[in-house]
């Protein structure tokens, strides 16, 4: 197959210096009081975008959200070789597919999240929710579009509900616990969520 070459567009500048998830014994593990530690850290983020790509800006102030590829660059290159993890790196949990999950551990280890915009300076963009690490480098930029990237009566695999049970209450457990993480909300009650869903019990 042919390779690709991906350039970044840019670079972070966040007070968060510490992964949460991270490469361990072939899986994958997690580091709960860093999350929580940072947890107020993931509130505001800078990206610096290069000069050549400034023109590419152009408009962007005019969304609310926007979605940021990053390139998880502290990935060691033996990670990618991983299919399967543990998710959240949590061992009681069944291993699954990389592909089913958003681990940082992938064959190209790219990753997506939807920010808040709050302001352009320049070629500076200020966001709020960017779970990338100081210095991470940004591969592309896009708005965020609530009909494409928002659908309605989302189903979730039943794994997920546990998963997501089990970090909050060990982030709820943690002594770190003074900030709120992406770890500590119920995600039945996110509103994409396919009512039937919204009954499954918690574990």
């Amino acid at each position: 197959m042919t390779d690709y070459i991906v350039k970044p567009i840019g670079i972070v500048k966040s007070k968060l210096d510490k992964e949460i998830l991270k490469y361990a014994n072939k899986d994958i593990k997690i580091d709960i009081d860093t999350a929580i530690e940072q947890g107020s850290d993931f509130s505001i983020s800078k990206i610096i975008i290069n000069e050549e790509y400034l023109k590419c800006l152009d408009g962007i102030e005019d969304f609310s959200h926007i979605i940021i590829f990053f390139w998880t660059h502290t990935i060691p290159d033996k990670a990618r070789q991983i299919q399967k993890v543990h998710p959240a790196g949590l061992k009681d949990m069944p291993m699954k597919g990389i592909f089913a999950t958003r681990s940082p551990v992938r064959p190209n280890p790219i990753c997506i999240t939807t920010v808040k915009l709050i302001e352009r300076k320049g070629e500076t963009l200020i966001v709020e929710g960017l779970d990338a690490i100081n210095n991470t480098p940004v591969v592309d930029i896009k708005p965020h579009i609530p009909f494409y990237d928002s659908p309605l009566n989302i189903k979730l695999a039943d794994w997920m509900y546990i998963l997501m049970d089990k970090l909050k209450k060990l982030t709820d457990k943690s002594e770190h616990n003074k900030y709120s993480t992406p770890y500590s909300f119920d995600i039945r009650a996110h509103p994409c969520i396919h009512s039937d869903q919204k009954n499954i019990n918690n574990n």
